[in-house]
């Protein structure tokens, strides 16, 4: 069954040689439709049987099969009544269904419904039982614009006799009054069916569906296609079907084309109200033409227009040609894009006034409501073909300002709970991963480690595998000894192991897993997971290991070892720097070796000037003996305050994040 349509169909395979229907052939109970080679049928009823027997195909009901095509009596009706008859084509409506000669409409519309509903009370559950009385009553509402009543004849039809959904003029006659109220899917069903399959005034409402859904290849294709039949049609619904096809033509770069359209559509014996539509097509030309101030007049005139579906799309023309003029402010454009967007809804119009409303929000910086508005649309207008185009605007907002930098004017609580807000919208992927790291360092930055940590563990525990599992890991780890949480530091480590890692990133981890056993007091294994790595990591977290084990004499020359050749240059000294040069001169006066802090004070003696912590760092340099060679207490509170490591290490793990997610770049500002 097709899900759209509501079709039912049936295929049989056949042998070789070649075999199959040139032309279609039709039923009330079956169609039979061309194929190149087996047997493909289309029915409206639930209980054709389909039996195959080699070359031998069987097709039956219970009740037996009535084998007049549907539209044989709808061609043979009587006219002495002067019913409304068939058009041309299926699809057709025909100029003169809504006559209702010297009596006037309502004895008209009480002649036929009569008519109809003494028909439909003899049929009583028959389905080969005649339509034409019911048929004739649905084409003089469609004439007279009575669509919805129209509707609701022709299903009354459909459920009092199902196998009648496959008469052509049915289908044709039921998808043009849907479009016409637009019920655009609806009448797609109708239109997909294969009973108007071959149907050139078909092919026109189809043309006519895909320019209100701005499916603008499609609408030309089949309003080519249908073309020849555009003239059978009464010269309102000309008018209507040249506009769209106009727009379709202009959308589709082709202004010659429109221009020739809006000619034809404008030739038309239609009222104005019809012809309004292509009044917004022409007024765009004339914007690409360069003359704006025409084009801003007939927008204007428009937008007067008590009918929505052509004022919204016109006002939508004037504010963003005055925008471009600059006669128009942003926030009073704003404004009114959003009191547009509520005023027509469900097709390319609403698309066109949500698109433009993001835009002008994330150029102002309003960062919150450019999502909100372009996620308004929901699930509403998934099918819609323009809804790609926004869901792609929607996706490159919300990389441009966790991706590219544009979240940066944010303040981090505020950047991550538009994040969490809009947290669907990530993308799947590396640019994805990006994302949630770059927002993780700027919480970083403002000591938000808690909220860093839970966005990294979400992207380690369900979203990432491998090296790039391992490489976050690494990230949330660090975040974790930043929080003094060795437990969960090593955790992440351990969850995250892979083969074939890279150098730099192995090292990074080892380094890490050994400072997180240093916390919890585990030394030796500390040290035996470090084994003979000589890295700078690695140095820093012996030194450390050797500091806390009282180890004065090697974590003195650890942290030495870590300055490197630091004194050949005259810049001032880091905090951490500071603070580990602090902790070699402690450690080589507690360990009573003289010459490596003579070593050590000649070398870093000119920095005491310039550095922070002038007091400690000349005690630690000087040597803290004293007449009795033991430094006071004092001496010893205001050391140790003085060289404080982690914080340096912390300061040290920000930069680096920093430097891993790209640093900090100019953003735009966020407004409030």
């Amino acid at each position: 069954t097709d899900p759209m349509a509501g079709d039912r169909f049936a295929a049989v395979t056949a042998r070789a040689p070649g075999k199959g229907f040139a032309d279609s052939r039709q039923t009330i109970d079956m169609s039979l439709l061309p194929t190149a080679h087996g047997l493909a049928v289309e029915t409206m009823v639930s209980d054709l049987a389909v039996r195959a027997d080699g070359d031998l195909v069987t097709l039956s009901r219970p009740g037996g099969l009535t084998l007049s095509a549907p539209s044989a009596a709808l061609d043979a009706s009587p006219t002495e009544s002067g019913a409304p008859r068939k058009g041309k084509y299926p699809g057709q409506i025909v100029e003169g269904w809504e006559s209702t000669g010297h009596s006037g409409f309502s004895a008209r519309y009480r002649e036929l419904q009569d008519a109809a509903g003494m028909e439909a009370g003899a049929a009583g559950d028959d389905p080969r039982a005649p339509i034409e009385a019911r048929m004739a009553l649905a084409r003089f509402l469609v004439g007279s614009g009575l669509y919805y009543e129209a509707v609701g004849v022709l299903n009354a039809i459909v459920a009092q006799a199902p196998n009648m959904a496959g008469e052509p003029e049915l289908r044709g006659l039921r998808g043009a009054a849907r479009a016409s109220i637009g019920r655009l899917d609806e009448a797609q069903g109708d239109f997909a069916s294969a009973a108007v399959a071959g149907d050139p005034a078909s092919a026109v409402w189809r043309g006519y569906i895909a320019s209100k859904q701005g499916d603008w290849a499609a609408a030309r294709q089949a309003f080519s296609a249908g073309a020849g039949a555009v003239d059978d049609f009464p010269p309102v619904w000309r008018a209507r079907f040249g506009a769209a096809h106009a727009e379709a033509a202009l959308e589709s770069g082709d202004p010659e084309a429109a221009r020739a359209l809006l000619a034809y559509t404008f030739s038309q014996d239609a009222p104005a109200a019809d012809q309004l539509v292509a009044r917004n097509v022409q007024a765009r030309l004339f914007e690409q033409d360069g003359m704006g101030d025409r084009a801003l007049a007939v927008y204007q005139a428009v937008s007067r227009a008590p009918l929505d579906n052509v004022a919204v799309p016109a006002k939508l023309g004037m504010i963003r040609l005055s925008l471009g003029r600059g006669t128009l402010k942003p926030d009073a454009a704003a404004k009114e894009l959003e009191a547009l967007r509520w005023r027509w809804r469900g097709d390319a119009t609403e698309l066109a006034v949500i698109r433009e409303l993001g835009r002008l929000y994330l150029s102002q910086g309003l960062y919150r409501e450019a999502l909100t508005a372009l996620k308004g649309s929901g699930g509403r207008m998934q099918r819609l073909p323009g809804a790609a185009d926004l869901q792609a605007d929607l996706s490159n907002a919300f990389r441009m300002l966790f991706l590219e930098g544009g979240a940066d004017g944010l303040q981090p609580v505020q950047a991550l709970g538009l994040f969490y807000d809009f947290r669907e919208l990530t993308p799947v992927g590396a640019d994805g991963d990006e994302m949630v790291r770059r927002l993780a360092r700027r919480l970083v930055d403002v000591d938000l480690l808690d909220q860093a940590a839970e966005l990294l563990k979400h992207q380690v525990d369900e979203r990432l595998e491998g090296v790039a599992k391992a490489q976050v890991a690494t990230d949330l780890a660090t975040i974790y000894l930043m929080d003094r949480q060795p437990e969960k530091a090593l955790q992440a480590i351990w969850s995250s192991r892979s083969t074939l890692l890279p150098t730099s990133l192995n090292t990074e981890r080892r380094a890490l897993e050994a400072r997180a056993l240093m916390n919890l007091g585990r030394y030796d294994h500390a040290l035996e997971v470090l084994g003979t790595d000589a890295s700078a990591e690695a140095r820093a977290v012996k030194a450390e290991i050797f500091w806390k084990q009282e180890n004065w004499g090697g974590a003195a020359a650890m942290y030495e070892a870590t300055l490197g050749d630091r004194y050949r240059n005259t810049a001032a000294l880091t905090q951490d720097e500071e603070a580990r040069l602090i902790r070699a001169g402690v450690g080589y006066s507690l360990a009573r070796d003289a010459g490596s802090l003579d070593r050590l004070s000649r070398n870093y003696r000119p920095f005491v000037a310039g550095a922070r912590s002038k007091v400690a760092l000349s005690i630690a340099l000087e040597g803290m003996g004293g007449t009795d060679g033991v430094a006071s207490a004092a001496d010893f509170a205001t050391l140790s305050a003085s060289a404080d490591t982690f914080a340096g290490w912390v300061n040290e793990m920000k930069a680096d994040l920093r430097q891993k997610t790209g640093g900090n770049r100019p953003a735009t500002p966020a407004r409030s």
